[in-house]
Protein backbone atom coordinates (compact mmCIF):
# COMPACT_ATOMS: atom_id res chain seq x y z
CA UNK A 1 0.00 0.00 0.00
CA UNK A 2 1.18 3.51 -0.64
CA UNK A 3 0.84 6.61 1.44
CA UNK A 4 1.27 8.82 -1.62
CA UNK A 5 -1.37 11.33 -2.51
CA UNK A 6 -3.86 9.52 -4.69
CA UNK A 7 -3.41 10.05 -8.41
CA UNK A 8 -5.83 8.10 -10.58
CA UNK A 9 -4.48 6.55 -13.77
CA UNK A 10 -7.41 7.06 -16.15
CA UNK A 11 -5.65 5.19 -18.93
CA UNK A 12 -5.32 2.09 -16.75
CA UNK A 13 -8.99 2.32 -15.75
CA UNK A 14 -10.13 2.29 -19.39
CA UNK A 15 -7.52 -0.29 -20.33
CA UNK A 16 -5.89 1.81 -23.06
CA UNK A 17 -2.33 3.09 -23.46
CA UNK A 18 -1.53 6.82 -23.12
CA UNK A 19 -1.03 6.94 -26.90
CA UNK A 20 -4.67 5.90 -27.58
CA UNK A 21 -6.59 8.17 -29.92
CA UNK A 22 -10.09 9.55 -29.31
CA UNK A 23 -11.81 6.68 -31.11
CA UNK A 24 -9.95 4.03 -29.10
CA UNK A 25 -10.85 5.81 -25.86
CA UNK A 26 -14.52 6.02 -26.83
CA UNK A 27 -14.63 2.36 -27.86
CA UNK A 28 -12.97 1.24 -24.60
CA UNK A 29 -15.33 3.37 -22.53
CA UNK A 30 -18.48 2.07 -24.20
CA UNK A 31 -17.40 -1.57 -23.86
CA UNK A 32 -16.46 -1.16 -20.21
CA UNK A 33 -19.48 0.96 -19.27
CA UNK A 34 -21.84 -1.73 -20.60
CA UNK A 35 -20.18 -4.34 -18.41
CA UNK A 36 -20.06 -2.39 -15.14
CA UNK A 37 -23.22 -0.31 -15.30
CA UNK A 38 -25.11 -0.67 -11.97
CA UNK A 39 -28.21 -1.81 -13.85
CA UNK A 40 -26.22 -4.71 -15.31
CA UNK A 41 -24.11 -5.56 -12.27
CA UNK A 42 -25.67 -4.21 -9.07
CA UNK A 43 -23.54 -3.56 -6.00
CA UNK A 44 -21.64 -0.81 -4.25
CA UNK A 45 -18.37 -1.86 -5.85
CA UNK A 46 -19.83 -1.70 -9.33
CA UNK A 47 -21.27 1.75 -8.71
CA UNK A 48 -17.89 3.07 -7.66
CA UNK A 49 -16.19 1.47 -10.66
CA UNK A 50 -18.79 2.93 -13.01
CA UNK A 51 -18.15 6.39 -11.58
CA UNK A 52 -14.41 5.93 -12.09
CA UNK A 53 -14.93 4.77 -15.68
CA UNK A 54 -17.20 7.73 -16.40
CA UNK A 55 -14.76 10.15 -14.77
CA UNK A 56 -11.86 8.75 -16.81
CA UNK A 57 -13.80 9.11 -20.05
CA UNK A 58 -14.94 12.64 -19.17
CA UNK A 59 -11.33 13.75 -18.81
CA UNK A 60 -9.71 11.81 -21.65
CA UNK A 61 -12.42 12.60 -24.21
CA UNK A 62 -12.00 16.35 -23.68
CA UNK A 63 -8.88 17.58 -25.56
CA UNK A 64 -8.12 20.42 -23.15
CA UNK A 65 -8.69 18.38 -19.99
CA UNK A 66 -6.71 15.50 -21.43
CA UNK A 67 -3.78 17.80 -22.27
CA UNK A 68 -3.72 19.08 -18.71
CA UNK A 69 -4.10 15.55 -17.33
CA UNK A 70 -1.24 14.28 -19.53
CA UNK A 71 1.06 16.97 -18.13
CA UNK A 72 0.25 15.81 -14.61
CA UNK A 73 0.57 12.15 -15.65
CA UNK A 74 4.00 12.76 -17.17
CA UNK A 75 5.16 14.76 -14.15
CA UNK A 76 4.16 11.97 -11.79
CA UNK A 77 4.73 8.71 -13.64
CA UNK A 78 6.61 9.51 -16.81
CA UNK A 79 9.71 11.35 -17.90
CA UNK A 80 9.38 13.82 -20.77
CA UNK A 81 13.13 14.02 -21.27
CA UNK A 82 13.69 10.28 -21.31
CA UNK A 83 14.63 8.42 -24.47
CA UNK A 84 12.24 5.67 -23.31
CA UNK A 85 8.46 5.68 -23.17
CA UNK A 86 6.63 3.26 -20.88
CA UNK A 87 3.03 2.18 -21.32
CA UNK A 88 1.11 -0.08 -18.97
CA UNK A 89 -2.01 -2.20 -19.19
CA UNK A 90 -3.41 -4.16 -16.25
CA UNK A 91 -5.55 -7.27 -16.37
CA UNK A 92 -7.85 -5.37 -13.96
CA UNK A 93 -7.66 -1.71 -12.94
CA UNK A 94 -10.29 -2.23 -10.20
CA UNK A 95 -9.71 -5.07 -7.74
CA UNK A 96 -12.15 -6.76 -5.37
CA UNK A 97 -11.60 -6.53 -1.64
CA UNK A 98 -10.77 -10.11 -0.63
CA UNK A 99 -9.45 -11.82 2.47
CA UNK A 100 -7.32 -14.12 0.27
CA UNK A 101 -4.46 -13.49 -2.14
CA UNK A 102 -5.23 -12.72 -5.79
CA UNK A 103 -3.26 -12.42 -9.03
CA UNK A 104 -2.80 -9.26 -11.10
CA UNK A 105 -1.05 -9.11 -14.48
CA UNK A 106 0.72 -6.01 -15.78
CA UNK A 107 1.74 -5.74 -19.43
CA UNK A 108 4.56 -3.22 -19.78
CA UNK A 109 5.58 -1.81 -23.15
CA UNK A 110 8.98 -0.14 -23.51
CA UNK A 111 9.36 1.84 -26.72
CA UNK A 112 11.43 4.70 -28.14
CA UNK A 113 10.25 8.13 -27.01
CA UNK A 114 11.96 9.91 -29.89
CA UNK A 115 13.04 7.42 -32.56
CA UNK A 116 13.91 10.03 -35.16
CA UNK A 117 16.27 11.90 -32.84
CA UNK A 118 18.92 9.16 -32.95
CA UNK A 119 20.78 8.54 -36.23
CA UNK A 120 21.68 4.95 -37.12
CA UNK A 121 25.07 4.10 -35.69
CA UNK A 122 27.78 2.14 -37.51
CA UNK A 123 27.56 -1.61 -37.05
CA UNK A 124 30.47 -3.91 -36.28
CA UNK A 125 29.20 -7.36 -37.22
CA UNK A 126 30.99 -10.69 -36.89
CA UNK A 127 29.70 -13.89 -38.47
CA UNK A 128 30.88 -17.04 -36.67
CA UNK A 129 30.21 -19.98 -38.96
CA UNK A 130 30.35 -23.70 -38.23
CA UNK A 131 32.43 -25.46 -40.90
CA UNK A 132 32.46 -28.93 -39.32
CA UNK A 133 31.90 -32.08 -41.38
CA UNK A 134 28.12 -31.96 -40.92
CA UNK A 135 28.01 -28.60 -42.77
CA UNK A 136 29.39 -30.23 -45.90
CA UNK A 137 27.52 -29.61 -49.15
CA UNK A 138 24.50 -27.35 -49.55
CA UNK A 139 24.56 -25.96 -46.00
CA UNK A 140 28.04 -24.48 -46.27
CA UNK A 141 27.49 -23.30 -49.84
CA UNK A 142 24.32 -21.46 -48.83
CA UNK A 143 26.15 -19.86 -45.89
CA UNK A 144 28.89 -18.61 -48.21
CA UNK A 145 26.37 -17.10 -50.61
CA UNK A 146 24.36 -15.49 -47.82
CA UNK A 147 27.47 -14.03 -46.17
CA UNK A 148 28.59 -12.50 -49.45
CA UNK A 149 25.14 -11.03 -50.13
CA UNK A 150 25.05 -9.61 -46.62
CA UNK A 151 27.94 -7.31 -47.48
CA UNK A 152 25.78 -5.53 -50.03
CA UNK A 153 23.34 -4.50 -47.29
CA UNK A 154 25.95 -2.97 -45.00
CA UNK A 155 26.04 0.80 -44.80
CA UNK A 156 28.87 3.27 -44.92
CA UNK A 157 30.81 3.03 -41.71
CA UNK A 158 29.74 -0.58 -41.06
CA UNK A 159 32.40 -3.26 -40.70
CA UNK A 160 32.28 -7.03 -41.08
CA UNK A 161 34.37 -9.86 -39.68
CA UNK A 162 34.05 -13.57 -40.38
CA UNK A 163 35.25 -16.49 -38.29
CA UNK A 164 34.97 -20.16 -39.27
CA UNK A 165 35.37 -23.00 -36.78
CA UNK A 166 35.44 -26.75 -36.41
CA UNK A 167 37.99 -28.26 -33.98
CA UNK A 168 39.89 -25.02 -34.47
CA UNK A 169 38.83 -21.49 -35.33
CA UNK A 170 40.28 -19.02 -37.80
CA UNK A 171 39.55 -15.48 -38.93
CA UNK A 172 38.42 -15.67 -42.56
CA UNK A 173 37.93 -11.90 -42.84
CA UNK A 174 39.25 -9.47 -40.20
CA UNK A 175 36.94 -6.71 -39.02
CA UNK A 176 37.03 -4.13 -41.79
CA UNK A 177 34.88 -2.39 -44.39
CA UNK A 178 33.92 -4.75 -47.18
CA UNK A 179 34.97 -2.73 -50.19
CA UNK A 180 36.50 -5.51 -52.26
CA UNK A 181 33.83 -8.20 -52.37
CA UNK A 182 35.84 -10.31 -54.82
CA UNK A 183 38.54 -10.81 -52.17
CA UNK A 184 35.97 -11.95 -49.63
CA UNK A 185 34.42 -14.18 -52.27
CA UNK A 186 37.79 -15.86 -52.84
CA UNK A 187 38.25 -16.39 -49.09
CA UNK A 188 34.80 -17.93 -48.81
CA UNK A 189 35.31 -20.10 -51.86
CA UNK A 190 38.35 -21.70 -50.23
CA UNK A 191 36.32 -22.62 -47.13
CA UNK A 192 35.73 -26.38 -46.77
CA UNK A 193 33.94 -28.53 -44.21
CA UNK A 194 35.97 -30.78 -41.94
CA UNK A 195 36.44 -31.87 -38.33
CA UNK A 196 34.15 -31.68 -35.31
CA UNK A 197 32.25 -28.87 -33.54
CA UNK A 198 33.79 -26.72 -30.81
CA UNK A 199 31.61 -23.65 -30.50
CA UNK A 200 33.60 -21.90 -27.77
CA UNK A 201 36.68 -21.56 -29.96
CA UNK A 202 34.63 -19.85 -32.68
CA UNK A 203 32.81 -17.59 -30.22
CA UNK A 204 36.03 -16.59 -28.50
CA UNK A 205 37.78 -15.62 -31.72
CA UNK A 206 34.72 -13.68 -32.93
CA UNK A 207 34.42 -11.92 -29.57
CA UNK A 208 38.08 -10.93 -29.71
CA UNK A 209 37.64 -9.44 -33.21
CA UNK A 210 34.84 -7.21 -31.94
CA UNK A 211 36.33 -6.48 -28.51
CA UNK A 212 39.61 -5.10 -29.80
CA UNK A 213 37.72 -2.65 -32.04
CA UNK A 214 35.32 -1.42 -29.35
CA UNK A 215 34.56 2.28 -29.51
CA UNK A 216 31.81 4.67 -28.51
CA UNK A 217 29.01 5.24 -31.00
CA UNK A 218 29.18 1.77 -32.59
CA UNK A 219 26.91 -1.27 -32.34
CA UNK A 220 28.83 -4.54 -31.95
CA UNK A 221 27.10 -7.85 -32.59
CA UNK A 222 28.06 -11.46 -33.27
CA UNK A 223 25.93 -13.96 -35.21
CA UNK A 224 26.62 -17.64 -34.56
CA UNK A 225 25.41 -20.33 -36.98
CA UNK A 226 25.93 -23.99 -36.15
CA UNK A 227 24.43 -27.38 -36.98
CA UNK A 228 26.17 -29.41 -34.32
CA UNK A 229 26.57 -29.95 -30.60
CA UNK A 230 29.62 -28.82 -28.72
CA UNK A 231 30.84 -30.98 -25.83
CA UNK A 232 32.76 -29.99 -22.74
CA UNK A 233 32.88 -26.23 -23.35
CA UNK A 234 29.24 -25.30 -22.63
CA UNK A 235 30.10 -23.44 -19.41
CA UNK A 236 32.83 -21.52 -21.22
CA UNK A 237 30.25 -20.47 -23.83
CA UNK A 238 27.91 -19.21 -21.10
CA UNK A 239 30.69 -17.30 -19.37
CA UNK A 240 31.75 -15.72 -22.64
CA UNK A 241 28.15 -14.62 -23.26
CA UNK A 242 28.19 -12.87 -19.86
CA UNK A 243 31.48 -11.19 -20.73
CA UNK A 244 30.07 -10.09 -24.07
CA UNK A 245 27.10 -8.48 -22.35
CA UNK A 246 29.42 -6.55 -20.02
CA UNK A 247 31.45 -5.42 -23.03
CA UNK A 248 28.35 -4.25 -24.92
CA UNK A 249 28.55 -7.02 -27.53
CA UNK A 250 25.37 -8.93 -28.33
CA UNK A 251 25.32 -12.54 -29.54
CA UNK A 252 22.54 -14.04 -31.63
CA UNK A 253 22.64 -17.79 -32.16
CA UNK A 254 20.96 -19.84 -34.88
CA UNK A 255 20.83 -23.60 -35.26
CA UNK A 256 20.30 -25.32 -38.60
CA UNK A 257 19.00 -28.85 -38.97
CA UNK A 258 18.31 -31.11 -35.99
CA UNK A 259 21.54 -31.99 -34.20
CA UNK A 260 22.31 -28.87 -32.13
CA UNK A 261 21.81 -27.84 -28.52
CA UNK A 262 18.86 -25.45 -28.50
CA UNK A 263 19.04 -24.94 -24.72
CA UNK A 264 22.66 -23.78 -24.93
CA UNK A 265 22.02 -21.44 -27.87
CA UNK A 266 19.01 -19.95 -26.06
CA UNK A 267 21.19 -19.28 -23.01
CA UNK A 268 23.98 -17.68 -25.02
CA UNK A 269 21.53 -15.30 -26.68
CA UNK A 270 19.57 -14.46 -23.53
CA UNK A 271 22.72 -13.77 -21.50
CA UNK A 272 24.21 -11.42 -24.10
CA UNK A 273 21.10 -9.60 -25.29
CA UNK A 274 20.70 -11.30 -28.66
CA UNK A 275 18.06 -13.65 -30.00
CA UNK A 276 18.11 -17.35 -30.87
CA UNK A 277 16.37 -19.12 -33.70
CA UNK A 278 15.86 -22.26 -35.73
CA UNK A 279 16.71 -22.59 -39.43
CA UNK A 280 14.94 -25.61 -40.83
CA UNK A 281 16.66 -25.83 -44.22
CA UNK A 282 19.64 -24.33 -46.08
CA UNK A 283 17.24 -22.32 -48.26
CA UNK A 284 16.28 -20.23 -45.19
CA UNK A 285 19.83 -19.10 -44.35
CA UNK A 286 19.84 -16.10 -46.68
CA UNK A 287 16.47 -14.79 -45.45
CA UNK A 288 17.36 -15.17 -41.78
CA UNK A 289 20.72 -13.43 -42.20
CA UNK A 290 19.14 -10.47 -43.99
CA UNK A 291 16.21 -10.25 -41.56
CA UNK A 292 18.56 -10.18 -38.63
CA UNK A 293 20.81 -7.57 -40.21
CA UNK A 294 17.75 -5.38 -40.76
CA UNK A 295 16.87 -5.77 -37.07
CA UNK A 296 20.42 -4.87 -35.98
CA UNK A 297 20.39 -1.75 -38.14
CA UNK A 298 17.15 -0.74 -36.41
CA UNK A 299 18.64 -0.68 -32.89
CA UNK A 300 17.65 2.18 -30.62
CA UNK A 301 18.93 1.26 -27.14
CA UNK A 302 20.99 -1.49 -25.55
CA UNK A 303 21.23 -3.26 -22.21
CA UNK A 304 17.59 -2.64 -21.34
CA UNK A 305 16.86 -3.69 -17.77
CA UNK A 306 13.62 -3.73 -15.84
CA UNK A 307 13.58 -3.08 -12.11
CA UNK A 308 10.38 -3.97 -10.23
CA UNK A 309 9.86 -2.53 -6.75
CA UNK A 310 6.72 -4.16 -5.31
CA UNK A 311 4.80 -2.55 -2.46
CA UNK A 312 4.79 -4.16 0.97
CA UNK A 313 3.10 -7.56 0.88
CA UNK A 314 3.12 -7.76 -2.93
CA UNK A 315 5.16 -10.51 -4.62
CA UNK A 316 6.44 -10.81 -8.20
CA UNK A 317 5.62 -14.45 -8.96
CA UNK A 318 6.58 -14.52 -12.66
CA UNK A 319 7.98 -12.28 -15.37
CA UNK A 320 8.04 -13.05 -19.08
CA UNK A 321 9.51 -11.10 -21.95
CA UNK A 322 6.84 -11.18 -24.68
CA UNK A 323 8.60 -9.31 -27.50
CA UNK A 324 10.79 -9.27 -29.52
CA UNK A 325 10.73 -12.97 -28.59
CA UNK A 326 9.00 -14.91 -25.85
CA UNK A 327 11.34 -16.03 -23.08
CA UNK A 328 12.04 -15.89 -19.37
CA UNK A 329 14.61 -13.08 -19.21
CA UNK A 330 17.87 -13.33 -17.31
CA UNK A 331 17.45 -12.31 -13.66
CA UNK A 332 20.12 -10.02 -12.27
CA UNK A 333 20.59 -8.48 -8.83
CA UNK A 334 19.20 -5.18 -10.07
CA UNK A 335 16.30 -6.64 -12.05
CA UNK A 336 15.67 -8.45 -15.34
CA UNK A 337 17.88 -8.13 -18.42
CA UNK A 338 15.76 -7.56 -21.54
CA UNK A 339 18.45 -6.98 -24.18
CA UNK A 340 18.18 -4.47 -27.02
CA UNK A 341 15.33 -2.14 -27.96
CA UNK A 342 14.61 -1.56 -31.64
CA UNK A 343 12.96 1.43 -33.23
CA UNK A 344 10.26 -0.61 -34.95
CA UNK A 345 9.83 -3.33 -32.30
CA UNK A 346 9.01 -2.39 -28.71
CA UNK A 347 9.90 -4.61 -25.78
CA UNK A 348 6.95 -6.04 -23.89
CA UNK A 349 7.12 -7.75 -20.51
CA UNK A 350 4.30 -9.45 -18.64
CA UNK A 351 4.61 -9.27 -14.85
CA UNK A 352 2.56 -11.51 -12.57
CA UNK A 353 1.89 -10.06 -9.11
CA UNK A 354 0.50 -11.96 -6.13
CA UNK A 355 -1.44 -9.46 -4.00
CA UNK A 356 -2.08 -9.82 -0.26
CA UNK A 357 -5.58 -9.54 1.25
CA UNK A 358 -6.88 -6.09 0.34
CA UNK A 359 -9.02 -3.47 1.98
CA UNK A 360 -11.10 -1.02 -0.10
CA UNK A 361 -9.15 2.04 -1.23
CA UNK A 362 -6.27 3.12 -3.44
CA UNK A 363 -3.44 0.64 -4.07
CA UNK A 364 0.00 1.23 -5.50
CA UNK A 365 1.07 -2.28 -6.46
CA UNK A 366 4.64 -1.57 -7.56
CA UNK A 367 6.93 0.87 -9.27
CA UNK A 368 8.55 -0.14 -12.56
CA UNK A 369 11.82 1.36 -13.71
CA UNK A 370 13.31 0.73 -17.15
CA UNK A 371 17.01 1.44 -17.61
CA UNK A 372 18.89 1.46 -20.91
CA UNK A 373 22.09 2.55 -22.59
CA UNK A 374 21.50 4.91 -25.51
CA UNK A 375 24.39 4.47 -27.97
CA UNK A 376 26.27 7.55 -29.01
CA UNK A 377 29.54 9.30 -28.51
CA UNK A 378 29.52 9.25 -25.56
CA UNK A 379 26.74 6.73 -24.77
CA UNK A 380 24.02 7.88 -22.37
CA UNK A 381 22.43 5.99 -19.51
CA UNK A 382 18.68 6.59 -19.49
CA UNK A 383 15.81 5.70 -17.19
CA UNK A 384 12.02 5.93 -17.21
CA UNK A 385 9.64 5.13 -14.36
CA UNK A 386 6.02 4.13 -14.02
CA UNK A 387 3.63 3.20 -11.22
CA UNK A 388 1.34 0.16 -11.18
CA UNK A 389 -1.80 1.29 -9.38
CA UNK A 390 -5.41 0.23 -8.99
CA UNK A 391 -8.51 0.80 -6.87
CA UNK A 392 -9.77 -1.82 -4.44
CA UNK A 393 -13.55 -1.97 -4.34
CA UNK A 394 -15.88 -3.59 -1.79
CA UNK A 395 -18.43 -6.38 -2.37
CA UNK A 396 -18.17 -9.19 -4.89
CA UNK A 397 -15.33 -9.54 -7.43
CA UNK A 398 -15.97 -7.63 -10.64
CA UNK A 399 -15.88 -9.93 -13.66
CA UNK A 400 -14.53 -7.63 -16.37
CA UNK A 401 -12.46 -8.94 -19.27
CA UNK A 402 -8.78 -7.96 -19.38
CA UNK A 403 -7.72 -5.67 -22.25
CA UNK A 404 -7.07 -7.51 -25.51
CA UNK A 405 -3.26 -6.98 -25.49
CA UNK A 406 -3.06 -8.52 -22.00
CA UNK A 407 -5.16 -11.50 -23.10
CA UNK A 408 -2.94 -11.95 -26.16
CA UNK A 409 0.22 -11.87 -24.04
CA UNK A 410 -1.25 -14.38 -21.58
CA UNK A 411 -2.32 -16.63 -24.47
CA UNK A 412 1.21 -16.61 -25.90
CA UNK A 413 2.71 -17.48 -22.51
CA UNK A 414 0.21 -20.31 -21.93
CA UNK A 415 0.75 -21.78 -25.40
CA UNK A 416 4.52 -21.64 -25.14
CA UNK A 417 4.61 -23.13 -21.64
CA UNK A 418 2.15 -25.85 -22.64
CA UNK A 419 4.17 -26.97 -25.63
CA UNK A 420 7.32 -27.05 -23.48
CA UNK A 421 5.51 -29.24 -20.95
CA UNK A 422 4.25 -31.43 -23.78
CA UNK A 423 7.77 -32.18 -25.00
CA UNK A 424 8.92 -32.83 -21.43
CA UNK A 425 6.15 -35.44 -21.18
CA UNK A 426 7.16 -37.01 -24.49
CA UNK A 427 10.83 -37.23 -23.49
CA UNK A 428 9.80 -38.86 -20.21
CA UNK A 429 7.76 -41.49 -22.09
CA UNK A 430 4.36 -39.97 -21.25
CA UNK A 431 3.29 -39.83 -24.89
CA UNK A 432 -0.45 -39.66 -24.27
CA UNK A 433 -0.14 -36.75 -21.81
CA UNK A 434 2.19 -34.94 -24.20
CA UNK A 435 -0.18 -35.49 -27.13
CA UNK A 436 -3.13 -34.15 -25.14
CA UNK A 437 -1.20 -30.97 -24.31
CA UNK A 438 -0.23 -30.51 -27.96
CA UNK A 439 -3.89 -30.90 -28.98
CA UNK A 440 -4.74 -28.15 -26.52
CA UNK A 441 -1.95 -26.03 -28.04
CA UNK A 442 -3.44 -26.60 -31.49
CA UNK A 443 -6.93 -25.67 -30.28
CA UNK A 444 -5.68 -22.44 -28.70
CA UNK A 445 -3.73 -21.55 -31.84
CA UNK A 446 -6.87 -22.04 -33.93
CA UNK A 447 -8.71 -19.66 -31.60
CA UNK A 448 -5.98 -17.09 -32.25
CA UNK A 449 -6.28 -17.58 -36.01
CA UNK A 450 -2.79 -19.07 -36.46
CA UNK A 451 -4.06 -21.91 -38.63
CA UNK A 452 -0.84 -23.30 -40.13
CA UNK A 453 0.91 -23.61 -36.78
CA UNK A 454 -2.28 -25.02 -35.21
CA UNK A 455 -2.48 -27.71 -37.88
CA UNK A 456 1.16 -28.58 -37.29
CA UNK A 457 0.59 -28.99 -33.54
CA UNK A 458 -2.53 -31.10 -34.12
CA UNK A 459 -0.73 -33.28 -36.67
CA UNK A 460 2.10 -33.96 -34.22
CA UNK A 461 -0.42 -34.78 -31.48
CA UNK A 462 -2.15 -37.27 -33.79
CA UNK A 463 1.16 -38.97 -34.62
CA UNK A 464 1.92 -39.39 -30.92
CA UNK A 465 -1.53 -40.82 -30.17
CA UNK A 466 -1.04 -43.30 -33.03
CA UNK A 467 2.19 -44.48 -31.44
CA UNK A 468 4.54 -42.87 -33.96
CA UNK A 469 7.68 -40.98 -33.03
CA UNK A 470 8.10 -37.27 -33.74
CA UNK A 471 11.24 -35.88 -35.31
CA UNK A 472 13.42 -33.36 -33.54
CA UNK A 473 12.88 -30.94 -36.43
CA UNK A 474 9.13 -30.95 -35.70
CA UNK A 475 9.79 -30.20 -32.03
CA UNK A 476 12.19 -27.37 -32.87
CA UNK A 477 9.78 -25.88 -35.40
CA UNK A 478 6.95 -25.78 -32.85
CA UNK A 479 9.20 -24.38 -30.13
CA UNK A 480 10.61 -21.48 -32.12
CA UNK A 481 7.47 -20.69 -34.08
CA UNK A 482 5.41 -20.42 -30.90
CA UNK A 483 8.15 -18.25 -29.41
CA UNK A 484 7.85 -15.81 -32.30
CA UNK A 485 4.07 -16.18 -32.43
CA UNK A 486 2.21 -13.24 -34.00
CA UNK A 487 5.43 -11.28 -34.53
CA UNK A 488 5.82 -10.21 -38.17
CA UNK A 489 9.33 -10.45 -39.63
CA UNK A 490 11.22 -7.19 -40.12
CA UNK A 491 11.35 -5.72 -43.58
CA UNK A 492 14.60 -6.40 -45.34
CA UNK A 493 16.79 -3.32 -45.32
CA UNK A 494 17.41 -1.46 -48.53
CA UNK A 495 20.91 -1.44 -49.87
CA UNK A 496 22.48 1.94 -48.96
Amino acid sequence: MSAREEFVDYYAILGVPPSADAEEIKKAYRALARKVHPDVMPGAGTSLLFRLVHEAYSVLSDPERREEYDRRWQARWGSQRSFLRLQLLLSRSALPSLSASQILYALLTIEPARPHAIPRLPLHLCLVIDRSNSMRGERLERVKAAALELTGHLGRGDRLAMVAFHNRAEVIWPLSPVGERHRLSMRLEALTAEGGTEIYKGLLLGFQELFRARQAGVHSHLILLTDGRTYGDEDQCRTLADQAREAGIGISAFGIGEDWNDVLLDEIAARSGGISGYIASPEEIRRRFLEHLSLLQDRYAEDVRLVVEPAEGVLVTALYQITPELRVPLREDSGWYLGALHTSRPIQALVEFALPPLEPGFLEVARLRAQARIPGNPPQLDEAELSVQAHVLPDEPLMTSPPEPVLEALSRVVIYRMQEQAWADVQAGRWVEGAQKLREVGTRLLELGVKDLAQEALAVATRLLQGHSVSRSQRLALKYRTRMLMLPPPELGERP
